[in-house]
């Protein structure tokens, strides 16, 4: 089962290079050149490298996968999502972790660093790891406005093994898909969290089940529900 904590934690856990920080955070912003890393990236970075070298060799000694630190999550889909990243990794070794935070530690970085050391080692993140960051946020100057629900993070590890494969574009277009404010005021975060959730377990189950498949962008939602049946879900 996963934990609910009640104290404030940030549930992304140390492992992912500066390199998968720089090319799959889902940005801030965007340049003439793409995706324009956030500051809250930049220094986020740093902190997540520290422990990787560390963890990489590790086992897996945990089972914690999923934490809502602010029931963004209906208990039935909690459940759902934990089946469903269980089986993920039992079957294809591949981990994806579903992190939502307390709102505003993220853009702390003494208070990330702080939760950072004692929780670590429980979603045994590393650099062959994708997480799902999702946190209700809003503009600083204009409280009112959501920012964008959700940002999808893969380990550099995880990018070199499937290197174009595993795009960039996917997971920044599933991101913006689900987790734009447009589509969380119409769905809610619940179900906005699950469909992306969905769409990115099945892109790593296709990524083992054909070694020839490859996506660019968010997968449509019948070759979701095609993909998660064909392994029980």
């Amino acid at each position: 089962m996963a934990r609910r904590l009640s104290t404030p934690l940030v549930m992304l856990a140390a492992g992912l290079s500066l390199t998968a920080m720089q090319e799959g955070f889902i940005p801030e912003g965007r340049g003439p050149q793409g995706p324009k890393l956030s500051r809250r990236a930049m220094w986020l970075a740093p902190v997540l490298g520290k422990a990787a070298a560390a963890m990489a060799e590790e086992p897996i000694s945990s089972d914690l996968v999923l934490v809502d630190a602010t029931n963004l999550l209906l208990p039935s889909t909690e459940t759902n999502l934990n089946r469903l990243l269980r089986k993920l990794q039992q079957e294809t070794g591949l981990k994806l972790r579903l992190i939502c935070p307390p709102r505003g530690i993220q853009d702390n970085r003494d208070e990330f660093e702080a939760w950072l050391k004692p929780f670590k080692k429980d979603l045994s993140v590393s650099l062959d790891t994708v997480v799902i960051l999702a946190e209700e946020r809003f503009m600083a100057r204009a409280k009112q406005i959501p920012l964008q629900l959700m940002s999808i993070q893969a380990g550099s590890r995880l990018q070199e093994r499937f290197q174009y494969r595993l795009t960039n574009g996917l997971l920044i277009s599933i991101a913006e898909r689900y987790g734009n404010s447009d589509s969380v005021a119409k769905t809610g975060p619940d179900l906005a969290i699950e469909q992306a959730t969905r769409n990115v377990a099945a892109a790593m189950f296709a990524l083992i089940d054909d070694p020839q498949v490859r996506y660019l962008r968010a997968l449509p939602e019948d070759q979701v529900a095609k993909i998660l049946q064909k392994h029980g879900l």
